[in-house]
């Protein structure tokens, strides 16, 4: 009876080991997906921001202003960053959160394009990038191309995803120990008339 209480510990253990195993996998690359979509859907906001906050001034310049509906493009460091360039390449606006940054934007998109990247800069910092081509319509009719680009600091994300994992795996094992215990318990009883 010994002997047959302990196969069926062990196959069963085994069985659930692995049913929890792959359900913390599948479940951790879920939300690590879901977080990468929100901060594209974010990028995506913010390009959206600064286009409705752009403007042509009197001699046919785009120009965006000093204060934007996202206080972090306003506040060096805070890990979100602007950039507008226009179809040559050279710099039309930048925001204030870049001060003292080097990034290396895209110079190059089409209008109607929108490219998203990793880019690495200074002391290792990761940033997740979405540059977005645009042909504004000038005074006089004639189109100019731009390149809209914002990115954001990878680690907020990362801290995100490191504590649902954490938490994750926290309570699967709680719940694989309690399941253990119970099914011991369970097939002792069982096979107790044995």
């Amino acid at each position: 009876m010994k002997s047959l209480n302990t196969r069926l510990l062990m196959a069963a253990s085994l069985v659930l080991a692995a049913f929890l195993g792959i359900t913390g996998i599948i479940l951790d690359r879920a939300f690590r997906t879901s977080a990468e979509s929100a901060l594209q859907d974010r990028l995506q906001g913010n390009i959206y921001a600064l286009l409705s906050a752009a403007e042509l001034d009197a001699s046919g310049q785009l120009r965006l202003p000093d204060g934007l509906p996202e206080a972090r493009f306003s506040t060096p460091g805070s890990g979100l960053y602007a950039e507008v360039r226009g179809a040559d390449g050279t710099q039309v606006w930048r925001s204030s959160s870049a001060l003292g940054l080097q990034i290396p934007f895209i110079s190059k998109l089409p209008a109607g394009e929108r490219r998203l990247e990793t880019l690495t800069i200074a002391d290792g910092i990761v940033l997740s990038a979405l540059s977005f081509g645009v042909a504004w319509e000038t005074n006089q009719g004639n189109a100019r191309d731009y390149i809209f680009s914002v990115a954001e600091n990878l680690d907020g994300m990362h801290t995100q995803v490191q504590s649902f994992r954490r938490s994750l795996w926290g309570w699967l094992i709680g719940v694989a120990l309690v399941l253990l215990a119970v099914q011991g318990s369970i097939l002792r009883w069982s096979l107790a008339p044995l």
